[in-house]
């Protein structure tokens, strides 16, 4: 739960990095509102899929008592893989012999689109990382409140 709430709180970093992207590319012929949303909607929906791999990464590498944000990061990078490339077999099996393929737009499309919201979640822990090495060396500022208790 612990590192749901901590990658919950890296996912604006994600959702936005990858929103620019998709929304540039949608957009880059012609600006239009319909282009925007789609690129919104299309962010929304990708980092939420990755969150959710990365989630449960996190959850089969605590059975292993792994902690370690960078390693759900990379094993949630290595299960949406997996599942996607399942996904792109079955597609491709269940095709008529002939077939130009299109089906295979619906799993090859969320794929390609994936691709910014992982380095924006590396981005979101570097800064994390940065921050707290910051707030660790800063000096504490104003005098120190005395201790109550034994």
């Amino acid at each position: 739960m612990e590192t749901a709430r901590r990658f919950l709180a890296l996912t604006p970093v994600a959702f936005g990095i990858t929103a620019v992207v998709l929304v540039y590319l949608q957009t880059s012929g012609d600006v239009s509102w319909d282009g925007v949303l789609f690129g919104l909607v299309g962010a929304l929906v990708v980092t939420a899929g990755a969150f959710g791999s990365i989630v449960a990464a996190a959850a089969l590498l605590r059975r292993l008592e792994v902690r370690n944000d960078w390693a759900s990061l990379g094993v949630g990078l290595v299960l949406a893989t997996v599942v996607l490339a399942v996904a792109y077999f079955a597609v491709a099996v269940s095709l008529p012999e002939g077939d130009e393929g299109w089906p295979l737009l619906f799993v090859l499309t969320p794929a390609f689109a994936s691709i910014p919201v992982w380095p924006g979640y590396a981005v979101a822990l570097l800064i994390r990382g940065w921050r707290g090495r910051a707030a660790r060396q800063a000096p504490p500022s104003g005098p120190a409140a005395p201790r109550l208790g034994p």
